[in-house]
């Protein structure tokens, strides 16, 4: 069986290009190590990538990586300190390192998500708003066909739900634009506001920012649209009572 982790140890660290850019749907990229696996099964790891790795509540985004007749489907991506590892299965001959290959990423589910995992950032604020206070989130997940956060605290009422709806597509129906901002650790509460969980982030040099003017600015890694309004209405569907707190429910459609 692969030991992944040591397979890669000694590999860069991977350029995320979503970062800067969640609208790239293509890519050429350079590869630097294959890993065959059982049968046409295979792990790669490319000097850039388009994919994100599955983590920070969203689902691994999926797609194709090839060059000429040579094919290779990408079911999952990882993070492994630093470095994106693509798993998935070969169709035709191997890549070779160092060689050249477009990257396809499957637009259709990275829009989807981005949608989601925005709709989630709102829906955050939106409890607070409820709530009168932020309200701390255990974990969640942004992705089709149906995410949901899961919160600390009190479940909400019927009235409340509807409540946290309808400030949430508030939001959505004013088109706000979605802003990147990195920042240090000293300027960190300059920009983050509005968040859940700010004294659980971890420590770090430099924080990626995903703001919505007047919203929230939240400490996040994930993709996102760049607009409110791309989101569509935001519906929770269910809300659930959990040990721990409550978990909700929601689509955007």
């Amino acid at each position: 069986m692969v030991n992944i982790k040591l397979e890669v140890a000694d590999t860069p660290k991977t350029v995320k290009l979503f970062l800067e850019n969640a609208y790239l749907k293509e890519y050429t990229c350079r590869v630097l190590k294959i890993i065959r696996d059982r049968g046409s099964r295979a792990y790669i790891v490319l000097d850039k990538s388009i994919f994100h790795p599955r983590g920070g509540g969203q689902p691994s985004d999926l797609g194709i990586i090839m060059k000429g007749a040579k094919k290779f489907e990408v079911r999952k991506v990882l993070e492994i300190n630093g470095v994106l590892v693509h798993y998935g299965k070969l169709i035709g001959s191997n890549f070779t390192n160092g060689e050249l290959v477009k990257c396809i990423l499957n637009w259709k589910l990275r829009y989807s998500i981005m949608r989601f995992h925005t709709a989630g950032h709102i829906l955050d604020y939106a409890l607070m708003k409820v709530y009168g206070r932020t309200v701390n989130t255990l974990d969640a997940f942004h992705g089709p066909p149906t995410a949901y956060i899961h919160y600390e605290g009190k479940m909400p009422t019927e009235e409340k739900i509807n409540e946290i709806e309808a400030a949430a597509n508030e939001i959505v129906a004013k088109r706000i634009p979605v802003k990147i901002k990195y920042v240090n650790r000293e300027n960190l509460y300059d920009f983050a506001f509005n968040a859940p969980n700010l004294n659980r982030l971890p420590k770090s040099n430099k924080y990626r920012i995903v703001i919505i003017e007047n919203v929230n600015g939240i400490p996040c890694t994930g993709t996102h649209v760049a607009n409110t309004g791309e989101i569509g209405r935001i519906i929770v569907s269910k809300c659930e009572r959990t040990e721990a707190g409550f978990k909700l429910n929601y689509i955007v459609e």
